[in-house]
């Protein structure tokens, strides 16, 4: 976290309003000139700086050197930052050290994967990068829509406090249950200026110590044609669309950060990922191309918690089929993948902490051989955190499942091709079809 220093007053002002002005400018200017390829006028380093200054800001985390320090003098970004600030220590405490530290104890290898596929994510960076801090690939999967950078100084003193408030009431759920009540978190984004997960992405990776280097929207057609452009000057709505010839199916759009841990070799990147995608089964049939992308990214460890149990749905099975096919680890609790389709001579599993039944809005989803396993195996060990729906120790569950290592393909490798690569794919990579079989 970066410490806070003390905004000198007269020049040193002046200064700071000057390349805040400049900031807007070059983001209109943007805006009114985008290109017609991947490629755009932002330097990497200028506009990955300017979006590390909006995450440290939205974050409440002073930065007298930022371009945007004129905005930590208000009033309302003082009580903002003051919130953060304390919540997010308590979620510390509470929450996200706990799990880091038993992952480290319990995970074994898994814990330090590479790869990490979290569907039904929504914006929650902080839970995965908890339980997989060294991952170099995260890939978040929602319904959420990506959202833009706010663009605060077009805002007047209303519109900025009432920004922070959506942002604030966005993280509500997350910050005081572990996880995100969508129907809340769609409000807040149709209600205000937010538009979606973007600002809240660049909170989390803040919070989580992150120098943001880059960030873009990446936007693959069901053909794999990419698009990537910067976020500094593009909206949501200019994003080009590479529109299916099939009524209803369109591109999956998504966003990528590159970003680095605090005190860490900028070379040693990660890279995080939000795709907005449905899960169903008819996406599956008609984005073999982005499939082809995921895999390429394995074998992976597949993440799941809070994630309305979706995978107990037929409409899914090619969704659940490809999380077995491609994931060496998968770590999620009850409302994941259900215990009966997991394969014993295929998994190994093990089993935290307590389940009973699910909250009473997923009642029908009870599993009764789960319910077994956890009522006659004494071996069973506690789980120190909430998790999932119960989010209070003592309440919830945690299921592991590890791949027998003679069950491994032969080909299940990683496919050797660096994270800053992956938007550069072309068709004739894609034309060879399951990439490693």
């Amino acid at each position: 976290m970066r410490k806070d220093t003390k905004i000198r007053p007269g020049r040193a002002m002046v200064v700071s309003m000057f390349a805040v002005l400049m900031l807007f400018s070059i983001v209109d200017f943007a805006a009114a000139q985008q290109p017609e390829n991947t490629e755009n006028q932002f330097s990497s380093t200028r506009s990955g700086a300017i979006c590390d200054d909006y995450a440290q800001l939205m974050a409440g985390m002073p930065d007298s050197q930022s371009a945007l320090a004129p905005f930590e003098s208000r009033p309302a970004w003082v009580e903002y930052s003051k919130f953060f600030h304390q919540s997010w220590m308590n979620l510390d405490k509470r929450l996200l050290l706990p799990e880091r530290a038993w992952s480290e104890r319990e995970l074994g290898d898994a814990a330090s994967s590479k790869a990490v596929f979290y569907p039904f994510s929504g914006p929650d960076f902080a839970n995965v990068n908890a339980f997989f801090p060294e991952a170099r690939t995260y890939v978040l999967v929602a319904l959420e829509p990506l959202g833009d950078i706010p663009r605060f100084g077009d805002m007047s003193g209303g519109q900025f406090e009432s920004y922070l408030q959506s942002m604030k009431n966005s993280l509500h759920d997350l910050l005081s249950m572990d996880y995100f009540v969508s129907a809340h978190m769609d409000a807040q984004i149709e209600q205000t200026k937010i538009k979606g997960v973007l600002p809240i992405l660049l909170l989390m990776l803040a919070q989580s110590n992150a120098k943001v280097l880059d960030v873009r929207y990446w936007t693959m057609g069901i053909d794999g044609q990419v698009h990537v452009l910067p976020v500094l000057g593009t909206t949501t709505r200019e994003i080009p669309a590479i529109r299916s010839t099939k009524e209803g199916l369109e591109d999956v759009e998504g966003i990528r950060i590159i970003f680095h841990r605090e005190g860490s070799d900028e070379q040693n990147t990660q890279t995080l990922y939000y795709f907005y995608l449905n899960l169903n089964n008819q996406t599956f049939d008609y984005n073999r191309r982005f499939l082809y992308f995921l895999k390429s990214l394995g074998p992976f460890t597949t993440f799941m918690k809070s994630a309305s149990y979706v995978m107990f749905d037929r409409k899914t099975s090619h969704a659940r089929q490809f999380m077995f096919d491609n994931s060496r680890y998968i770590v999620q609790e009850d409302s994941g993948i259900p215990l009966k389709y997991f394969d014993p001579s295929l998994w190994s599993l093990r089993f935290y902490g307590h389940y009973s039944k699910p909250i009473s809005t997923f009642k029908e989803a009870y599993q009764p051989d789960l319910a077994s396993i956890y009522r006659t195996d004494k071996n069973i060990k506690p789980l120190p955190f909430g998790f999932g729906y119960f989010y209070n120790p003592g309440k919830s569950n945690l299921i592991f499942a590890e791949k027998k290592s003679e069950k491994r393909k032969r080909d299940e490798e990683p496919y050797n091709n660096p994270d800053d690569k992956h938007f550069l794919y072309n068709n004739a990579l894609f034309d060879r079809g399951d990439l490693g079989s």
